[in-house]
């Protein structure tokens, strides 16, 4: 017997389910959030990433596309594709290639907004990737070297980006290396180190954010997350940031464009994974996602589909 009572209820779930699903196929035509798995993207009019490639040049399946942010190095040094993926437990999985850094070289730049539309005026940017500092050689000891960040600007340069927000920095240590950042100085006494001393071997999940505040030139802050535990993933609220980074010059214009990976003097032999950038913290630390959330998008499709079938009968 048929509870017709139960009627309006499952139709007002399809219905809810049916947007749930809308929702997350639309999310993706957004400029932010960008995922960046570097992996072939020839299906979706971007490039194959294929391995052993340079990173410049790749385009990914936003459509944004690597630049070279330092065109007047000529040596052969440069971000590179390679095979293999680096997995953070809890995140989503990991898919296509890594990239390898190391050595003096090219800047390559990935622009995330249109040109003329920085992020700015009280925008808070995010940005994640899984890392691994695969060779220690060069790098030292007391200030160590930055290799990664935010910039403010797009597209191709001649000399290397100077604005650098939410900065990636590693230094030697005895037996392994510490991270660290800075919100955009190469002054040591700005840098924010984290005591935690990592090796070769381990495998390290790190958020960073810039927040471009409007007082003065010089309150923006910048937070940066060193292996969050994995029950924060997608929640609406950030955990408490291992390193905070708010002294020295904001970035110039207090706006954010691009983000980069570079190769350059007392850059070690890192590999990066899985680089997300977004306006919130669940958008860089997507979830593995659970039973009964893939069970309400496989309900909200079939869904759509009966409705699609019921038009056309």
């Amino acid at each position: 017997m048929t509870n017709f009572s139960l009627l309006p209820r499952l139709d007002t779930m399809k219905t809810f389910a049916a947007l749930v699903a809308l929702g997350l196929s639309s999310a993706c035509v957004m400029a932010l959030p960008d995922y960046e798995p570097f992996a072939d993207a020839t299906g979706s009019g971007g490039t194959a990433y294929t391995v052993g490639s340079t990173l410049i040049g790749q385009k990914g399946a936003s459509g944004y596309t690597w630049m070279n942010a330092q065109t007047a190095y000529t040596g052969s040094i440069t971000p590179t594709i390679t095979a293999g993926n680096l997995s953070i437990s809890g995140l989503a999985p990991a898919q296509g290639n890594s990239v390898q850094l190391g050595g003096i070289g090219n800047v390559a730049r990935l622009g995330f907004t249109p040109a003329g539309s920085p992020y700015g005026s009280g925008a808070t940017v995010y940005y994640s990737f899984a890392m691994q500092l695969r060779d220690l050689t060069g790098i030292n000891t007391s200030t160590g070297a930055w290799w990664a960040g935010f910039n403010n600007s797009l597209g191709t340069q001649a000399a290397a980006p100077t604005q650098v927000g939410t900065r990636v920095i590693t230094k030697a240590a005895t037996g392994g290396f510490n991270l660290g950042t800075s919100k955009n100085s190469s002054v040591a006494s700005d840098f924010a180190f984290s005591p935690t001393l990592f090796t070769t071997s381990d495998t390290i999940f790190v958020v960073g954010s810039y927040t471009c505040n409007t007082g003065s030139t010089t309150d923006d802050v910048s937070r940066m997350w060193i292996n969050p535990d994995s029950s924060t993933f997608g929640a609406v609220i950030e955990p408490t940031a291992s390193l905070t980074a708010s002294t020295g010059a904001d970035i110039n214009l207090s706006q954010l464009a691009s983000f980069i990976l570079a190769d350059r003097s007392g850059t070690p032999g890192a590999v990066v994974d899985e680089l997300r950038i977004g306006l919130s913290w669940a958008a860089v630390t997507p979830m593995v996602p659970e039973p009964s959330s893939l069970a309400l998008v496989g309900l909200g499709l079939a869904a759509l589909l009966a409705r699609r079938v019921a038009r056309k009968q």
